[in-house]
């Protein structure tokens, strides 16, 4: 099998490329042809407390994702929310799915509240375009569109559609999710909890589950050579997978995985397993890649292909100040001057404070022979320039202070960390913490023996191994490297400790 880090690699742009072609290409998918509207003075507060996500943040014209549960936490529904406005709302289930179990439930809670519920037989399409009128939000990428109007040109096909739910791990109500599952063990907790808001049904269970050890199973990106059916390791099925698509000669799984086995970047059976998103496409990264692919076509002397993908970056985020800037000095380069003048005034628009833009702007009015234009730019550089030396300063300044209050807190913790080793020189905690500070300090030494007494008190201390590995790291100890963040890794992964399990992980990836 491909390593880990190989993987990754081969795949990173190639996830950003599938994602524009079905931006660009194939721009749209059909989502629903019923809708439920439910609209009436109380329409918002009512949604609000039925629902996991948090409807009072929903903006006019946008969507996001949300969900019904029952009292136990578990699956009624998914559906996206659209928000006209505050007295009247949309509710899509993508594919038509659960809509009658969505009705039920929304006229089950309706007493005497002042709002409608009916339903509308309307097609509705998900356009990953960001251009174009309708509501926006998140369901693959961001600033996506929900719209009523059959889009131009075909439509995306069900296998890409599949294979945007693999990579980013957005499930389908009655494929990779079913009815009656309990919403701490999907991705929807994800995408549709806001452990942030009031009650609603089911919040109780749901907040009990993630604040202790989290959902049992949980899914997952397997990336394997070939399609498996199931995850096995030692003889013991741990997994199972609920989707599989070939991407660029990789097999990608949707897998559900047993708690001890989800750490990211690790092998687990025949798998390479990923948290999802694996690819979470926003604008600013869609942008960068293009940005990137752009740097790289200049400097190998494709200055065409160049400006095509600058001027992509700038067209997908249009705030974007290094494509500007990189786009303006090709064209002032091919002697195209007032389109390069015109991108720099747009992008000192952006950021006034930009000094690449007003000693670009002084070049290339000199260079059309505007002296005087040139001469008022290249002045207002110059004062630009000691603004920002003395804004410079400024954050200097605050870095020191915030500096200076670091160490004092650390002096603080560690006085009473040692007050408490005075007492009880055995005490795990006190011993982790010194072993943190002097880890801080860089003593690696000194702290390798405060994280072990940690460890002989309390051996699932996960993070006393942690701290461990990184003084081992730092005395280049590689052979106790390894040792402990293998029996580190198996104590946290039991512990359900997965943030210092991922990081040991990481850890050991890279060795």
């Amino acid at each position: 099998m491909q390593p880990i880090l190989a993987v990754v690699e081969s795949l990173s742009r190639f996830s950003m490329i599938f994602q524009e072609h079905l931006r660009c290409q194939s721009q749209s998918f059909f989502l629903s042809s019923s809708i439920i509207e439910v609209k009436g003075a109380d329409a918002e507060g009512f949604l609000q407390a039925q629902t996991t996500n948090d409807v009072l943040s929903l903006r006019n014209d946008s969507f996001k994702l949300n969900c019904l549960l029952d009292s136990a936490g578990k699956l009624i529904s998914a559906f996206l929310l659209l928000k006209q406005n505050h007295n009247k709302f949309l509710l899509i289930s993508p594919f038509d799915v659960s809509i009658k179990e969505t009705l039920v439930r929304l006229e089950k809670f309706h007493i005497s509240e002042d709002f409608e519920i009916s339903t509308i037989q309307r097609d509705c399409f998900l356009n990953m375009n960001c251009q174009g009128e309708g509501y926006r939000g998140k369901y693959f990428a961001e600033n996506e569109i929900i719209s009523f109007d059959h889009p131009l040109g075909a439509l995306a096909d069900e296998d890409d559609f599949e294979k945007l739910v693999v990579l980013t791990g957005v499930p389908r109500l009655n494929r990779e999710v079913k009815p009656g599952d309990l919403i701490n063990n999907t991705f929807f907790d994800e995408l549709c909890v806001d452990y942030g808001k009031g009650c609603y049904p089911g919040q109780e269970t749901v907040a009990k589950i993630n604040t202790h050890r989290g959902a049992a199973y949980k899914p997952v990106l397997g990336v394997a050579s070939e399609a498996l059916s199931e995850v096995v390791v030692d003889g013991k099925k741990v997994g199972k997978v609920l989707l599989c698509k070939e991407i660029e000669g990789h097999f990608f799984h949707y897998i559900s995985l047993l708690r001890n086995f989800r750490i990211n970047n690790s092998r687990c059976g025949d798998f390479n397993i990923f948290y999802y998103p694996y690819i979470e496409v926003t604008a600013q990264a869609l942008a960068q890649e293009f940005f990137d692919q752009g740097v790289d076509s200049f400097q190998q002397g494709q200055e065409e292909l160049a400006v095509d993908r600058f001027k992509k970056a700038i067209e997908i985020d249009p705030d974007f100040e290094d494509a500007y800037e990189s786009l303006g000095v090709v064209l002032g380069r091919r002697g195209e001057y007032a389109l390069a003048i015109k991108l720099m005034e747009e992008l000192k628009e952006i950021n006034p404070k930009c000094l690449m833009a007003y000693t670009n702007l002084s070049l290339f009015h000199m260079k059309q022979g505007e002296i005087e234009k040139a001469e008022q730019y290249k002045a207002e550089a110059t004062l630009l320039n000691f603004e920002i030396l003395g804004d410079e300063a400024e954050r200097k300044r605050e870095e020191e202070q915030l500096r200076a209050k670091k160490l004092a807190e650390r002096s603080r913790r560690e006085q009473m960390f040692l007050q408490v080793l005075e007492l009880d020189s055995s005490d795990a905690m006190a011993n982790n913490g010194m072993g943190e500070i002097l880890l801080e300090k860089s003593n690696f030494k000194i702290a390798v023996e405060y994280f072990q007494k940690a460890l002989s008190t309390d051996a699932k201390y996960s993070v006393a191994y942690l701290g461990l590995a990184k003084c081992y790291l730092g005395l280049n100890q590689e052979v106790e490297l390894k040792q402990i963040l293998r029996q580190g890794l198996k104590v946290a992964t039991k512990n359900g400790d997965l943030v210092p399990a991922n990081e040991m992980q990481g850890m050991l990836t890279a060795l």
